[in-house]
């Protein structure tokens, strides 16, 4: 059984930043209070993400709404070949 593994060493981490937060700032040890830490550290983090995730939204939808030939680059529907196939009346 291995003592520290890669999911143990992430929950641990996020257990000390949360009470390392609560220390900071200043919050009673009891369970409404690490709850508003919890919600705290949520709010900041979303709001923080929340410029990268309204310009990810609107390229989506950009993308959402381009037509298929501007998708395509303009390219026709079936693929062409850029070389030439012999064929049976071309050989030698």
């Amino acid at each position: 059984m291995k003592i520290l593994n890669l999911k143990s060493l992430i929950g641990l981490a996020a257990i000390g930043g949360v009470a390392y937060a609560h220390k900071q700032r200043g919050g009673e040890w009891t369970l409404d209070s690490v709850k508003d830490t919890l919600r705290h550290l949520w709010t900041t983090a979303n709001d923080k993400l929340a410029p990268m995730k309204n310009e990810l939204r609107d390229t989506l939808d950009r993308a959402a709404h381009m037509s298929e030939t501007a998708t395509r680059s303009g390219m026709a529907d079936e693929p062409q070949s850029y070389y030439r196939r012999p064929n049976d009346t071309d050989r030698h």
